[in-house]
């Protein structure tokens, strides 16, 4: 899926491009769409824009609207999208982390923590 929305975007750490390309891989997947906005995120871009969480992560997901939403947040109810997300995630040594309605974040997996199956 050739989309300016779903651009990487600047300054990502080498965690955040490896987050970066296992998401897309699943967006991809499913042919997922954005629904309009700017999908992604890096940290310094989401300070400037003076956003209060998510900051000390390496990589920003925006889902307000569109299916993005679909793999990030419980509330849309697409519990298999969603947990094959974690799962891809966890596989590369990530979790996310929903911030509100309309965004989440990546974080690296804490340190020796065993995820229940």
């Amino acid at each position: 899926m050739e989309n300016s929305e779903f651009a990487i975007p600047k300054n990502l750490s080498v965690a955040g491009n490896s987050a970066y390309s296992v998401i897309m891989n699943i967006l991809n997947k499913y042919e997922a769409e954005s629904g309009g906005c700017r999908t992604f995120y890096s940290p310094s871009e989401w300070a400037e824009r003076g956003e209060k969480y998510g900051k000390t992560s390496h990589l920003i997901i925006v889902y307000d609207g569109g299916d993005v939403g679909d793999f990030f947040n419980m509330n849309h109810e697409q519990y298999k999208m969603y947990e094959e997300m974690q799962d891809e995630l966890r596989k590369a040594g990530f979790y996310f982390e929903e911030c509100t309605g309309w965004y989440s974040a990546i974080y690296d997996l804490i340190n020796n923590y065993v995820y229940p199956e």
